[in-house]
């Protein structure tokens, strides 16, 4: 974190968020995956059967596709514990920073989307409007503020606020008690 700080500014506290209380957003990733994966078999069988003739080329194609398909939705709830473990949460004399970050969805699609910003900094007056959000027993969030995203869909875009803050820290009173204290009086840099 240090080469990310500016002039003169003071790391107080970095931090990381803890995999273990990301279960269900993981959970909804396998059986999300899974699903998908099904629906690929099924329809990998059905082709096999009704277009088993030796000399159709297609065949082979379409199972290359469902194979590449199959591999990246087996695989991808695994890099989830690794996408987390990459964050790295910091708070300076001056600012928050999320650096490396992943945001929090409502879309049941998109389990801890990516950021569009690599490097997110949050002043003292974005702190000091942070809310706290209790996602479910055992995890609550610090959210500052947050980015658009938009989907597309067959019958046009759905759009997200995906929220940016201190997602799944272990020790979020210490951590929020930490920024009232440093950031309740701060003044507001222009």
């Amino acid at each position: 974190m240090e080469p990310k700080l500016r002039f003169s500014e003071t790391l107080l506290w970095v931090g990381r968020p803890d995999p273990r209380l990301f279960s269900r957003e993981m959970a909804r990733a396998y059986l999300l995956f899974l699903g998908l994966l099904a629906l690929c078999g099924l329809v990998s069988t059905w082709l096999i059967r009704h277009l088993s003739q030796p000399r159709n080329a297609v065949i082979p194609a379409i199972l290359v596709v469902v194979v590449m398909i199959g591999y990246f939705l087996i695989t991808a709830p695994w890099r989830y514990r690794q996408r987390i473990l990459q964050t790295i949460y910091a708070i300076t004399d001056r600012r928050a920073l999320v650096y490396r970050g992943f945001g929090w969805s409502s879309l049941w699609l998109e389990a801890l989307p990516d950021l569009h910003d690599m490097l997110w900094s949050f002043d003292a007056r974005q702190i000091r409007a942070r809310r706290r959000i209790e996602r479910y027993q055992g995890r609550t969030d610090l959210v500052f503020d947050g980015e658009r995203h938009y989907h597309m869909t067959g019958r046009g875009q759905i759009r997200d606020w995906v929220q940016v803050g201190f997602l799944g820290l272990e020790n979020v009173d210490e951590v929020d008690q930490l920024l009232e204290s440093r950031f309740a009086q701060a003044d507001i840099e222009y």
